[in-house]
């Protein structure tokens, strides 16, 4: 058996500074700008940030929160969206958000059986690391 390779990828959002997030708390749906995926900056030619709808929610607790995470886990992480890929067709499975949430559709409760190896072995490794921030961040609040 040969390893094998994450598929996953990895969305950097840029959280709005009018706090605008919240009125989309009841959609199905928060749009986010995305500004790097993959370690990749996103193209940007017209000047306005081209958003992306990532499900609720998981990314309207996110943006809620921000402020407050980024002051304990980092900018870089408080926006970080992780995208796990199927083992077989590449398409998405499940979405891991800062605050640990996790979304998947409804007919894929079983989504780590959908996961190779090591996305499934990373996705383990993710919810460790923030869970260590917010275990951080619940002691400093009491």
């Amino acid at each position: 058996m040969k390893p094998t390779k994450k598929k996953k990828n990895n969305y950097i959002v840029k959280i709005s500074d009018f706090g605008t997030n919240k009125f989309f708390e009841f959609c199905k749906n928060t749009p986010l700008a995305v500004i790097e995926i993959n370690g990749q900056p996103v193209q940007n030619k017209t000047g306005w940030l081209k958003c992306t709808e990532f499900p609720n929610p998981g990314a309207s607790i996110m943006s809620q929160k921000f402020d407050t995470l980024k002051d304990i886990m980092g900018e870089r992480l408080a926006s970080t969206i992780v995208e796990y890929l199927d083992k077989e067709t590449n398409e998405p499975v499940v979405l891991l958000y800062p605050t640990n949430h996790i979304s998947y559709k409804a007919n894929q409760k079983d989504y780590l059986s959908r996961l190779n190896h090591a996305s499934r072995k990373d996705l383990k490794y993710q919810l460790e690391i923030r869970q260590r921030f917010l275990e951080r961040l619940n002691q400093n609040q009491k």
